[in-house]
């Protein structure tokens, strides 16, 4: 039986699987296994959750694994273009995160945002928020409709800064902060800050 908190690493740099694996189980996560290029194929009896190099994969067995795949998925991106990762998306991956600037803080919000109550708001409006590919679900946004600040503050929200926090660390007053919070809500059709972050990993832009 899946035990909750069990994750299948999949990455076809052994240095870095490996550190995933490290970060993992530092934060009491369970690694049930290891594999590159999906081979051997993830166990979903060993694992609930799969963080799994999304280019070694390639997009056609990611689609089969993100429409097909009893366990949730999280995909690490290094050239898959964003067309594709909306696909991957809307099909049912739970998150696309870049590698370049992915650090242990973010790929654990996103894993946070898949657990917690959050996370569970979200999987249950999979079909909904995310439709299939070129339909108009009120989501069709890009890192491009976003400014800098707004993207600034939804990283410092995913490293779990509260509104002082990210005031101090940007030189805003809180309200200014309050206002882009909300500004960026309004765009992502987040219910709360852990929506709207759960909504931006799983989308890539951060």
């Amino acid at each position: 039986m899946t035990q909750p908190g069990s994750v299948w690493v999949d990455d076809r740099n052994p240095i870095y699987r490996r550190g995933l694996a490290a970060c993992l189980c530092a934060e009491g996560y369970t690694v049930a296994g290891e594999s590159v290029g999906l081979r051997p194929p993830p166990d979903p009896k060993a694992a609930s959750l799969l963080i799994f190099d999304l280019d070694a994969a390639g997009f056609d067995r990611a689609s089969v694994l993100a429409r097909r795949s009893e366990m949730s998925l999280i995909g690490l991106v290094r050239e898959t273009p964003a067309d594709q990762i909306r696909q991957l998306l809307a099909a049912g991956m739970f998150a696309a995160l870049p590698l370049r600037g992915l650090t242990p803080s973010r790929l654990l919000s996103a894993i946070a945002a898949l657990n917690g109550a959050a996370g569970s708001r979200v999987r249950r409006q999979r079909q909904t928020a995310f439709g299939p590919p070129g339909s108009s679900n009120g989501l069709e946004v890009d890192d491009r409709d976003l400014t800098g600040r707004e993207l600034d503050v939804l990283r410092l929200l995913a490293e779990g800064g509260s509104t002082r926090d990210i005031a101090q660390h940007m030189s805003y007053s809180e309200r200014t902060v309050k206002n882009i919070v909300r500004d960026v809500l309004g765009k992502l059709q987040g219910r709360t800050r852990a929506h709207a972050v759960a909504v931006a990993s799983r989308r890539g832009f951060i």
